[in-house]
């Protein structure tokens, strides 16, 4: 009998650790399986072989012509627009391809108005749509944006974001009329430079969804890097379902669309100068603000995306108190048992956010600082979580928190 309670305990404190490994190395693989797989990888709610087997690549002439509309939004963010203009503007497509750049000016009161017209003067592909904004959040704008569109594919991207000549060129092609391949095409951003910690969060929650988009599973993207039909958008309902929320036009959007069963593809080229990466925050309260905004939409979320994000927040202190387990002899008397599970799943884990960072950013992000940011950042998001629940009324809903909000 005290055999088989000491196997029980043995298994009860590795348990954790093996759930984090496994969830881990579920995604792990699927993102290597869709880097090597020659054809996309969709949600499930494609199941046609030859719809799987569907795309376009770029520079195919003998395609059918893809109109391309590339939308950003700016509120008084004049200076960061004239820092990526020319490369935003400079992205080549093949000549095929009708292609429109459109800008939402979003209520600027910084110049960025009269700049825009300065240069839509000159260029007959420039699109300038102005909106007034009355409420943070650029939902507003950006459905403005949309609904001006000249084509029916959209590019989406912001204005803190550093881009290279290729990236609208690299989403696209993955929304052809003709095949129906894709409606939804995601990809990921990281950002470069910052706080260590803003980066550690950022390439966890990047490797997470990723991970789920290439296991066929999406539950959200990031505004800066996602394309989409604008049927799509249309059959959704736009952004109606979450209009009353400042935050919730990329991971809410892309839920609806799972739910109106659209087909989601995770992006991603070899070719490095169609990377995308965002300005990091400009210190730890703009970082801390911009999560706990972000965290206000958890609450929309699917009721399987809750279950599934709660269970892996779980995982980890779960893991922490299993190996405190045995110094305290309430379950198993070895404490090299769940003190060798707890190490094996923080190596497991570091080994592959690195990896994940090495192919998606710019550079791989440290193993010991994984190891090192991960239970800090636990700690930080449940105070974060906490706060939201228990504040009534919080900031981002009176006004943006940051100029590009």
């Amino acid at each position: 009998m005290d055999a088989l309670w000491d196997i029980g305990g043995a298994a009860l404190c590795a348990l954790p650790a093996a759930l984090r490994i496994a969830w881990d190395l579920r995604w792990h693989l699927a993102v290597q399986h869709h880097l090597s797989s020659s054809s996309p990888i969709l949600s499930k709610q494609e199941t046609q072989p030859s719809a799987i087997g569907g795309g376009t690549e770029i520079g195919d002439a003998s395609s059918d012509p893809i109109g391309v509309t590339l939308i950003l939004c700016s509120h008084n963010d004049l200076a960061a627009l004239q820092s990526i203009w020319p490369d935003w503007r400079g992205q080549q497509f093949p000549e095929h391809w009708p292609a429109e750049w459109l800008v939402v000016d979003d209520g600027s009161q910084d110049g960025t108005a009269e700049w825009l017209a300065a240069l839509q003067s000159n260029d007959a592909d420039l699109t300038v749509v102005h909106h007034p904004k009355s409420k943070p959040g650029k939902k507003g704008a950006l459905a403005a944006g949309i609904r001006a569109a000249q084509h029916g594919h959209l590019v989406m991207t912001d204005a803190d974001f550093l881009i290279e000549s290729l990236t609208a060129p690299s989403h696209a092609p993955h929304l052809p009329e003709a095949g129906g391949a894709c409606d939804i095409a995601i990809g990921v951003c990281l950002p470069d430079g910052g706080p260590s910690l803003l980066s550690f969060d950022a390439l966890r929650v990047a490797f997470q969804y990723a991970g789920e988009a290439a296991s066929g599973r999406p539950y959200m993207a990031v505004g800066r890097s996602i394309a989409y039909r604008k049927t799509a958008w249309q059959q959704v309902g736009g952004f109606q379902g979450h209009a009353d929320l400042a935050s919730g036009d990329d991971d809410l959007f892309v839920q609806d669309a799972v739910q109106s069963g659209l087909h989601i593809r995770l992006v991603h080229t070899s070719d490095a100068s169609t990377a995308i990466h965002a300005l990091p925050a400009h210190d730890w309260k703009d970082g801390w603000h911009r999560k706990r905004r972000h965290l206000s939409t958890s609450g929309r979320y699917s009721r399987r995306a809750r279950l599934q994000l709660g269970l892996d927040a779980l995982l980890d202190p779960l893991i922490i108190v299993a190996a405190l387990t045995a110094p305290l002899g309430l379950l198993h008397k070895c404490i090299w048992i769940p003190t060798a599970a707890m190490v094996l799943a923080a190596a497991v884990r570091a080994i592959t956010l690195s990896m994940f960072s090495q192919v998606w950013g710019k550079d791989a992000f440290p193993w010991w600082q994984c190891i090192l940011w991960g239970p800090i950042r636990w700690v930080l998001l449940a105070i974060a979580t906490a706060r939201n629940a228990f504040t009534s009324s919080p900031t981002w809903t009176q006004r943006a928190p940051t100029s590009r909000s």
